[in-house]
């Protein structure tokens, strides 16, 4: 955290205060992906999709298969994404430190759906997924785009992108 400007020494810097209020076993990666500006561009639902990648764990490596993708800017802010982890491994690694997992982008077809106004079965059939898991996987993802959104700023469009994908989420089962 030091190398990256989270931390001087025991005082926490203005970047690190931005990271303190995401809680996610990815917040180094979605902290970093804020600051270099990946998200910038994407719209409410292609937030969610590749903000999915962050909280979704296949749960068998089978699972993890050439999973379907949305169009548009989601691919290659994905891979952004997928880079940026990269490079925060290599810097961990080098720390000799090992928290960061790998995003799962396995989830962030269904989360795109999802926010797009599919119906729950169309989503579950074309994935696969149990009701259950499904909505275990967007209560965890609705929890990471309120705490990108506070993350952003007060004043940042992020902020707003983030909290119209959670209103794009919430309906249906998940709501409940």
């Amino acid at each position: 955290l030091t190398a990256m400007d989270y931390l001087d020494g025991e005082e926490v810097t203005d970047r690190g205060r931005h990271l303190r209020r995401i809680y996610t076993d990815m917040d180094l990666v979605a902290a970093e992906a804020i600051r270099e500006g990946l998200f910038a561009d994407l719209a409410a639902s292609e937030l969610a999709s590749v903000l999915s990648a962050l909280v979704f764990e296949a749960r068998r490596p089978d699972d993890a298969s050439a999973p379907k993708m949305p169009g548009g800017r989601v691919q290659p802010v994905l891979g952004e994404l997928v880079q940026l982890w990269g490079q925060l491994d290599s810097l961990e690694r080098s720390h000799q430190l090992d928290f960061l997992r790998e995003p799962d982008l396995g989830f962030a077809w269904a989360a795109w759906r999802w926010a797009e106004g599919d119906e729950l079965d169309d989503v579950l059939m074309v994935t696969g997924l149990a009701a259950g898991d499904f909505v275990r996987w967007m209560k965890q993802l609705l929890d990471l785009c309120g705490q990108v959104a506070d993350a952003a700023g007060d004043d940042a469009p992020l902020r707003k992108t983030a909290r119209d994908a959670i209103k794009l989420l919430k309906r249906g089962v998940v709501a409940y």
